[in-house]
């Protein structure tokens, strides 16, 4: 494998990250404040994108000095025997996410998050019923209190927003 391919794509990819945290910078804010801003997803996404293509480069510049060529020896290995790579996962996890999408609103967080971590972590082959529900749940659970308590951002709820308003947790 021709490593200056990597180190192109990974130079592309800083370059983008660049790019991405300069055109954040011109995002104006709007008239209602949130704790995050408009434009903190993208820097954090710019930065990234950015410093990964830098540790890429670096990888290869490191690795490169110690080899006579730029041909990268083959990496990585056949396919485990009973969890092949397939074509069938990766679409099924695609419709999951499009599943978690369309459910977000109607649903709500507290709902379609831990329906999509149990049919992603099915998916993926782990069948031990109380761990992917105990990981469904506890991810969900944290999530939730740090984005929607600790940072402020507003998440749907689903059918709980009568119950949450009434303890006081959402206002809407």
């Amino acid at each position: 494998m021709d490593r200056r391919i990597d180190f192109a794509v990974a130079a592309c990819f800083s370059l983008l990250g660049v790019f991405m945290i300069l055109a954040a910078s011109g995002i104006k804010s709007g008239m209602m404040r949130d704790p995050i801003g408009p434009r903190v997803a993208f820097y954090v996404c710019g930065a990234v994108l950015a410093l990964g293509g830098v540790a890429v480069i670096v990888g290869h510049l490191r690795r490169w000095s110690g080899q006579k060529d730029h041909i990268v020896p083959s990496e990585g290995g056949d396919d485990e025997a009973g969890f092949p790579a397939s074509a069938k996962r990766a679409w099924a996890l695609i419709l999951a996410v499009l599943g978690l999408a369309a459910l977000w609103n109607p649903l709500g967080f507290l709902i379609a998050m831990p329906l999509f971590l149990v049919t992603a972590l099915w998916i993926m082959g782990e069948r031990k019923v109380w761990s992917v529900i105990m990981i469904a749940l506890l991810f969900t659970g944290i999530v939730y209190l740090i984005f929607a308590h600790v940072l402020g951002v507003r998440i749907p709820v689903g059918p709980f927003t009568p119950l949450f308003r009434s303890l006081g947790w959402i206002i809407l």
